[in-house]
C-alpha cells in the first residue's frame, strides 16, 4: 500500500502558501495598511469620567497609544494628526475624533491628560486606566510598550512603545494603521477614504 502522507503535506504546504499570495495581493489592491479583524471596544477614564470608542459610533476614530513624558514622537505623532485634520472642511473635521490612551498610567492621570491632548486640537481626548486594563487594550490592537529605567535621570524611566495612528471607520471597525512618521498630508488622505465611505 503506497504512503500518502509525504503527497498531503506537499499539498498542505502549497494551499497554505497561495492563501499568502491571495492575502497579499488583496491587501496590496486594497491599501498596504489594511488591518482587518483587530481592534475593538474598550473603556477608559477621561478627565470628565468614563470613555468607551463606542460612545464615538458614527465618527472616524483616529487612536494612538503613547505617553506625556515621551520626548519626540508622540509629540510629532499627534501633531501631525492634528494638522491632517486642519486640513479638511470644519464639516469634515467634525466626523474626527482623536483618541490618546496613555500607557503610563503611573504618571499620566486624566486631568493631565485633557490637557495635553487639546494643546493639539480641543476635541481630542486623552485616556488612562489601569495598568492591567491597558494591557488588555495593548494586546487589542497589538500595541508593544516597556518601561525602561533611566540611571541619573530626573524622569526615572521611559517608555519604548510601538507607535501608530490606528484609524477606525464609522461602525468601530480598525480599517487603517498609519506609521507615526506619516506626514499630514498622508494622513489626510486615508482619513478622506473613511468619511467617503
Amino acid at each position: 500500500m503506497k504512503n500518502y502522507k509525504p503527497l498531503f503535506f506537499w499539498i498542505v504546504v502549497i494551499c497554505f502558501f497561495t492563501g499568502i499570495l491571495l492575502a497579499q495581493q488583496y491587501l496590496k489592491k486594497q491599501g498596504s495598511d489594511l488591518i482587518p479583524g483587530s481592534g475593538g471596544n474598550f473603556t477608559l477614564q477621561s478627565d470628565r469620567g468614563p470613555v468607551s470608542l463606542s460612545d464615538y459610533k458614527g465618527k472616524i476614530i483616529a487612536l494612538y497609544f503613547g505617553y506625556m513624558s515621551c520626548p519626540d514622537i508622540c509629540p510629532a505623532s499627534l501633531w501631525n494628526l492634528s494638522e491632517a485634520i486642519k486640513m479638511l472642511t470644519p464639516e469634515q473635521a467634525e466626523q474626527i475624533q482623536g483618541i490618546f490612551v496613555s500607557v503610563d498610567p503611573d504618571r499620566d492621570s486624566p486631568h493631565a491628560l485633557g490637557l495635553f491632548v487639546k494643546g493639539f486640537i480641543d476635541s481630542f481626548v486623552g485616556l488612562t486606566g489601569s495598568k492591567q486594563e491597558i494591557d488588555k487594550i495593548a494586546r487589542q490592537y497589538s500595541v508593544v510598550y516597556e518601561k525602561v529605567p533611566l540611571k541619573d535621570s530626573a524622569m526615572g524611566y521611559v517608555i519604548d512603545h510601538s507607535s501608530v495612528i490606528y484609524l477606525i471607520d464609522r461602525e468601530g471597525v480598525l480599517q487603517y494603521f498609519v506609521p507615526h512618521d506619516t506626514d499630514p498630508e498622508s494622513i489626510r488622505d486615508d482619513l478622506l477614504k473613511l468619511l467617503e465611505r
